[in-house]
């Protein structure tokens, strides 16, 4: 099963652009002066990778995160990017309620769970990707959202 999704790499990136074009995306208000990309394993590597490509051409830091909680800077001029596929990781579910509790603006990409259940119901940005598959095999969905 690996080795297809594997295989079926390109596929996913294109697959993966289409999703984020059809997107329907607010704007947001606030002075952003900083943003946090929450994700473990599988579901944080896009971010970690991503933020390295847009380090020199973002205006403000881009920090990555895999734990329960976020960093203490994180306010409501933060933007809180919460990726988990499954969208039941403990640890960035607990990043969620936190990002929530400070206020900051959140958007997530996950393919279900609670994320997506918190994401719909508080109206927060989020982009749903297909679900069912090892996280590891879905790289190309979790790198292309934010680029």
């Amino acid at each position: 099963m690996m080795k297809k999704l594997v295989e079926e790499f390109p596929n996913h990136l294109r697959e993966a652009l289409q999703i984020g074009r059809a997107a329907k995306l607010s704007p947001c208000n606030k002075n952003i002066q900083n943003i946090v990309i929450s994700g473990l394993g599988g579901s944080g590597i896009g971010g970690k990778i991503v933020s390295q490509l847009v380090a020199e051409k973002c205006s403000v830091p881009v920090v990555c995160t895999n734990d329960y909680v976020l960093p203490e800077f994180v306010s409501e001029h933060t933007l809180v990017i919460i990726s988990s596929y499954s969208g039941d990781t403990e640890e960035t579910v607990a990043a969620l309620q936190e990002a929530i509790a400070k206020k900051a603006e959140i958007a997530c990409v996950t393919s279900g769970g609670k994320i997506a259940a918190a994401a719909k119901e508080k109206g927060f940005n989020h982009i749903i990707i297909p679900g069912g598959n090892p996280p590891r095999s879905m790289f190309g969905y979790s790198s292309v959202w934010i680029y």
